[in-house]
């Protein structure tokens, strides 16, 4: 079968796990990788059996390449918009890691170019290619709960340490770590935030496609570490008074990736949100009646949106439909992370 051929541009930890990925589905394979690091660049090669000459040590050589299908962008936040540009002046469909882009200036402009061009583009959320979500926005749609009424979404990890030295206790995190460097776009709202945000969204948009003029956020609560960054954030988002969603980001607190989803009948209970295991489960309560319902990931879990955005392009895409996220909902999704990054209330 006509497989989609991937290019990678970046080969840091999530590019790694990204690309592992490809083990697991028949319908593309990775052709060409870049990085400006040439022990990355080599390790990558030999781990992935990359050939010698679809490795390349700039970024704009791999965008030039005629036999590359699409772009996977995992650099810094920071750098993303250079090359989404660059990608669609070379004519390159493209996927973005999260956040694709953070504020409403560049996106505007991204925008005018993809849909000038018509660039399939859209962004990292590989949580949106699990099973389970398709099977929530079935719920939904089929108002089994009955009126989705609010949220509530934790995503925790302890990269913010506290270190015992002689009894007195110190903090040490790495401040040379992308996510300390508030230049690389670091911080747990941009990390992590973006995931319980853009879920947020999508939620919302099941049976309010239209609930998107009158948003709020409220009570918004940041702390920040010595470089500058949020290693904490929460926020409420307001959707209407019709939805509301009450989201926690934070690098200081030990792991937790739950979100609750309560309607009039019940609750929808999901333990491992974001990045589950191979098997995981969802807890459904319908008028006091309790449910587990069981799912079967792929071992990798960025299998699940590899194989499905080469079965776009397979089709000829030009526009990602579900469970690609949309032009419309980043435009969403970067106005709110904005907002929420300056602490603004909308």
């Amino acid at each position: 079968m006509k497989k989609i051929n991937w290019g990678i541009i970046g080969l840091g930890a999530v590019a790694n796990k990204f690309a592992d990925g490809f083990k697991y589905v028949n319908n593309a394979v990775i052709k060409g990788i870049a990085s400006k690091d040439i022990n990355k660049l080599n390790s990558f090669k030999s781990k992935f059996n990359i050939e010698e000459k679809f490795c390349y040590n700039n970024y704009i050589d791999l965008i030039s390449d005629h036999e590359i299908d699409i772009i996977y962008i995992a650099l810094p936040n920071t750098l993303h918009v250079p090359y989404i540009i660059k990608c669609i002046e070379g004519n390159k469909n493209i996927l973005v890691e999260k956040p694709a882009i953070s504020n409403l200036e560049d996106l505007y402009k991204v925008k005018s170019l993809i849909l000038d061009r018509k660039i399939f583009f859209t962004e990292g959320f590989m949580y949106r290619y699990l099973p389970y979500v398709k099977k929530i926005k079935q719920l939904i749609e089929n108002n089994t709960l009955g009126l989705m009424l609010n949220m509530e979404s934790f995503f925790y990890v302890r990269v913010y340490k506290v270190k015992n030295f002689f009894g007195l206790k110190f903090k040490k995190p790495d401040f040379t770590h992308r996510l300390f460097n508030k230049q690389l776009g670091g911080g747990s709202i941009l990390d992590l935030g973006c995931y319980p945000l853009s879920f947020s969204t999508f939620l919302n948009s099941i049976n309010n496609p239209n609930n998107i003029e009158n948003i709020e956020l409220r009570n918004i609560e940041t702390i920040l570490c010595e470089s500058g960054v949020d290693i904490f954030s929460s926020v409420e988002i307001n959707f209407n008074n019709r939805f509301k969603s009450k989201i926690y980001c934070s690098f200081k607190d030990k792991m937790c990736q739950r979100t609750r989803i309560y309607f009039e009948k019940g609750f929808i209970s999901i333990n491992e949100s974001w990045t589950p295991l191979k098997e995981m489960e969802i807890l459904i309560e319908i008028d006091n009646v309790k449910k587990l319902i069981k799912f079967d990931n792929y071992e990798n879990i960025y299998s699940h949106q590899i194989e499905n955005i080469s079965n776009q392009l397979l089709k000829v895409n030009t526009s990602p439909i579900f469970p690609s996220i949309s032009l419309d909902e980043i435009e969403l999704n970067t106005k709110i992370l904005s907002k929420w990054l300056n602490n603004n209330y909308i």
